[in-house]
């Protein structure tokens, strides 16, 4: 018994800065999603409150986050777990406009997900994303729509325009970026 306490004040500070820089990336990030949701960014700091505050606010269940503490179950605990965690993180992601697919990143690397969530321009729609009113299409990923065209060296381009460079490859390539969609 006393080498097994040895070894854990030995190895008690091991992974603590990490801890700690990890939590306050996700704080910082839950400060930012609770002023949207129109509650008090200091929740955030808070360990525990903020997972009842955060699970009143995307799931309308503050008491749904006692879920993952079946945790403490060896192996099929680890599982539910991981399961409460990925709900939380799809409602989490619905409450505020994101794709479904936030929900993995939730679950696993939740502190950078709030950060990108709280610090970016989205939208807190209520639970479950019950007051978001935009379309299907409009609720996917934010994306970059462009359609690459093969230039016809036999168009003349205008006469009053300058000649452009020439490219010192076969084909050459033109990127236009413009919001139709054909």
């Amino acid at each position: 018994m006393d080498s097994l306490m040895t070894y854990a004040q030995e190895n008690s500070s091991s992974g603590s800065g990490f801890s700690t820089i990890w939590f306050i990336i996700g704080a910082i990030g839950l400060w930012k999603m609770f002023e949207k949701a129109g509650e008090p960014g200091w929740i955030g700091i808070i360990p525990l409150y903020r997972d009842y505050k955060l699970c009143e606010k995307v799931m309308n269940d503050p008491w749904y986050w006692l879920r993952e503490l079946v945790v403490i179950i060896p192996v099929v605990g680890w599982i539910g777990a991981l399961y409460f965690k990925y709900q939380i993180g799809k409602a989490t992601a619905k409450a505020y406009g994101q794709p479904e697919t936030y929900a993995w990143g939730y679950t696993f690397i939740d502190g950078i997900f709030y950060c990108i969530t709280g610090l970016s321009n989205t939208s807190y729609y209520g639970p479950f994303g019950a007051g978001d009113t935009r379309t299907g299409d409009a609720r996917q990923a934010k994306t970059v729509d462009f359609d690459v065209v093969k230039n016809d060296p036999a168009q003349a381009a205008p006469s009053d325009a300058p000649a452009a460079e020439p490219v010192n490859e076969t084909d050459e390539v033109e990127f236009t970026f413009d919001g139709s969609d054909e």
